[in-house]
């Protein structure tokens, strides 16, 4: 895009005049990784300013600055390079998005939800690819304020159909980010509790999420979960017709049958539907949702599977959601990205239902953005552990003690359990706690870090 064109987009000055048949190429709002030829966004955020960095960023070959009229360098920075004025540099790249998104003649899919998002998203971009071309998907946690309009800017603009999960921690976030997405469909993977420090109740994260198809979206039709109660509740509130998929209850979209195909560790499962057989290279009734989840939604948007030999598909989770790792001797079943009680509770269902001669290991770290919440949902987490069999449980976080009580009062013996403060501490130790043969299970909340853990059993030390 020119620059004269971008500033007239946004309603923007444009600095200096010189420029005025100047463009770019790409957008980036991070200095350390902006290209060459790219438009360099300067946003104020809660911790850091980029406006600190437009030095760093023109260094690296940023050809261009979008800043703020707050910004104190802008006749020097315009210098240099093209400078665009603003009074909110945010407002002005979610703008930029719409109006990119806008010129785009795409089908664009819309995910939320409180668990399974990626991994639904991954697995309807790989069945979308064996029956449409140039299809494109958001990368990575691109999927807020923030990163959903780089998602935008990623895609090529002869995408005939695009893949964007959605993610929110606060009410009316939701609706901001569908007037940038504009999904065709939205889907909503399920509703849990999660960012109840931000949102007061599993209501609420329900009506938040269903912001999706409200006020100007409200013509998108709606895929939700039947098999979660509380979302159909709230879904029926807003929309007069829904396309379901289920597990148990009546639906559009069910399973035929779903198998486990790998008797040695249980790792894959063979899901039928509609007479065809679809390998999940993973494991639980949580994968067998995200799988339908996506298959409804790829149906819906007009396609089928007639001439795909679909076992050949290749549906594997997200890294860090459920990816099996051998290390050392030591299989690992990495679920570390993120968590929440509901996600929790169905990896350790997942984990429970792998066959294994060894030991059996769980790694939990603590589960964040559960406000006042916290301490029960930690405490019942305790609990819950009586229903499954282990061997050894390292707990880590400031509220690893509180989970270690839940089950000690639940009757587990409390040799079996090991709290550590932070990921660090459980890293190094756990160098010494663990053996080949054992099967683990890590599953913690992102800002727990239990990925130093795994990180360290795959370096020469941990080789050791």
């Amino acid at each position: 895009m020119g620059f004269e064109e971008l500033a007239k987009e946004i309603q923007g000055k444009l600095l200096p005049l010189k420029s005025i048949n100047d463009i770019f190429a790409g957008v980036s709002i991070d200095s350390r990784v902006v290209k060459s030829g790219e438009l360099f966004i300067a946003i104020r955020g809660e911790i850091n300013d980029g406006h600190a960095f437009v030095d760093e960023a023109l260094k690296n070959g940023a050809h261009g600055l979008l800043v703020d009229n707050q910004f104190e360098e802008t006749a020097s920075a315009s210098q240099k390079t093209a400078v665009v004025v603003v009074e909110n540099t945010h407002e002005a790249m979610m703008e930029m998005a719409r109006n990119y998104r806008n010129k785009c003649n795409v089908k664009v899919l819309g995910i939320t939800g409180s668990n399974g998002k990626t991994t639904t998203k991954e697995y309807a971009f790989a069945l979308l690819n064996e029956v449409e071309k140039n299809v494109y998907r958001s990368t990575g946690n691109l999927n807020n304020l923030f990163g959903a309009p780089l998602a935008i800017f990623a895609m090529p603009q002869n995408s005939s159909v695009a893949v964007m999960e959605m993610g929110i921690s606060v009410t009316g976030e939701m609706t901001k980010l569908a007037r940038i997405i504009q999904p065709d469909l939205a889907l909503i993977t399920n509703i849990g509790p999660s960012h109840l420090e931000f949102l007061s109740s599993v209501e609420d994260v329900a009506r938040a999420k269903l912001e999706i198809v409200s006020s100007e979206n409200s013509d998108c039709p709606l895929i939700i979960n039947a098999d979660d109660e509380l979302l159909v509740r709230e879904a029926n509130k807003v929309k007069s017709s829904l396309i379901t998929f289920a597990i148990d209850a009546r639906a559009d979209f069910k399973v035929d049958s779903v198998d486990s195909i790998d008797k040695i560790d249980g790792s894959k499962q063979k899901i039928t539907i509609d007479g065809r057989s679809f390998l999940l290279n993973s494991i639980g009734r949580h994968q067998v949702y995200n799988f339908l989840a996506a298959y409804a939604a790829v149906r819906t948007l007009g396609y089928d599977f007639k001439n795909v030999t679909t076992e050949q598909i290749n549906l594997s989770s997200a890294p860090m959601r459920g990816e099996t790792l051998d290390l050392n001797g030591i299989r690992i079943i990495n679920d570390a990205y993120n968590a929440n009680p509901d996600s929790v509770k169905a990896g350790l269902e997942a984990f429970e239902s792998l066959a294994h001669t060894g030991r059996r290991v769980l790694i939990l770290g603590d589960m964040l953005e559960l406000g006042e919440e916290a301490l029960k949902y930690h405490k019942r987490l305790g609990s819950l552990l009586k229903d499954f069999s282990f061997d050894l449980a390292l707990l880590v976080g400031p509220l690893s003690n509180v989970v270690i009580d839940g089950a000690v009062e639940a009757g587990i013996d409390k040799e079996k359990l090991i709290g550590f403060a932070d990921s660090s501490d459980a890293a190094s130790e756990a160098l010494n706690l663990l053996k080949q043969g054992d099967l683990v299970y890590v599953k913690g909340s992102r800002g727990i870090g239990l990925e130093k853990i795994i990180d360290l059993l795959k370096s020469p030390k941990g080789n050791g």
